[in-house]
């Protein structure tokens, strides 16, 4: 990481980003499953129509639909503003992907799109990309997501991570920041710089984007977080204010925990920070056993495997 700098929502308005933006392109993309955020969807759009219309070029929604036809956000999210598209990431047609699910790998397709599709001619360079989880509790959404982190973007860094203050946020508090912190090396010295590593709100220049690698799922923060360190890149971390979003099951919380990990020991590994010997592996299995609330002895075992994709630019 070449430097990180912090940045408050309030450092940004309006006026003056249209000014920064000149001739660039801003471009939105929230990330939807199924119906489950049709009425948030909407509501979002319409607050970023209400209040930065003439400064995003365009809003994508990344959607993956739980059935075969189209479904209740597609059309919410449409009906909120004509500068939506809806890019449904089942079949969409990546030259090297398959059939892969999952939140990393719908963002690498959204990302191919605009390559080929929304940036017409223009320089990755001169496009900001901002990515905006959906299920963000009404109250906390505003116009401040989008300007303060393409803001930062536009004040000469390749990438920007939102952070915020929460009350929950456990695999943060209790998986990502301690992971961190255990292996001291001189170009790992950023990954505790992040106040929210995990953060799924983020902007970057559209050639960042390319330039680094996606992992399908539970791993993509993380392994975009190694890359900008191991990588000289100009990143800055954005206070966002309060926050808050759908709570996951404590089953759900420890795959995440399990993905993140598993994505920090292969990519130290990728980079040679760490070695394997001996015959050890990193697994794909994540196994649990637990005596339940019915003094029941119980095993679970959940295969967690994640592709980790070359940088887009190898194949644009």
């Amino acid at each position: 990481m070449e430097r990180m700098v912090h940045y408050e929502a309030a450092d940004f308005n309006r006026k003056d980003l249209l000014r920064a933006k000149g001739g660039r392109r801003v471009f939105v993309v929230f990330s939807t499953f199924g119906e489950r955020e049709a009425g948030l969807i909407h509501d979002k759009i319409a607050v970023l129509k209400k209040e930065l219309a003439g400064y995003i070029d365009g809003i994508l929604v990344s959607h993956r639909r739980a059935g075969d036809t189209e479904e209740q956000t597609e059309r919410r999210a449409r009906d909120a503003w004509d500068r939506v598209e809806v890019l449904v990431c089942n079949g969409y047609a990546v030259p090297d992907m398959g059939d892969e699910r999952g939140k990393g790998a719908d963002m690498r397709r959204a990302l191919y799109h605009i390559n080929t599709s929304w940036k017409q001619g223009a320089s990755a360079r001169d496009v900001v990309v901002v990515f905006l989880d959906a299920d963000v509790v009404p109250r906390y959404f505003g116009a401040h997501f989008v300007m303060a982190l393409s803001g930062a973007v536009f004040d000469g860094n390749d990438f920007a991570r939102a952070s915020f203050w929460r009350a929950l946020g456990r695999v943060k508090k209790f998986v990502a920041q301690p992971l961190f912190s255990v292996i001291d090396h001189p170009a790992l010295k950023g990954m505790t710089d992040y106040h929210y590593p995990l953060s799924g709100e983020v902007a970057g220049t559209l050639a960042f984007f390319n330039a680094v690698h996606f992992w399908q799922r539970y791993g993509v923060e993380t392994g975009i977080n190694v890359d900008t360190c191991l990588n000289g890149h100009r990143v800055a971390d954005v206070n966002l204010g309060l926050y808050d979003h759908e709570h996951h099951g404590d089953i759900d919380l420890q795959k995440m925990a399990f993905g993140i990990i598993r994505t920090y020991l292969m990519q130290l590994r990728d980079y040679g920070i760490i070695r394997l010997e001996d015959g050890a592996t990193i697994s794909d299995t994540f196994k649990e056993c637990f005596i339940d609330e019915g003094g029941t002895r119980r095993r679970l075992e959940f295969e967690l495997s994640e592709k980790k994709y070359e940088p887009l630019k190898d194949i644009l």
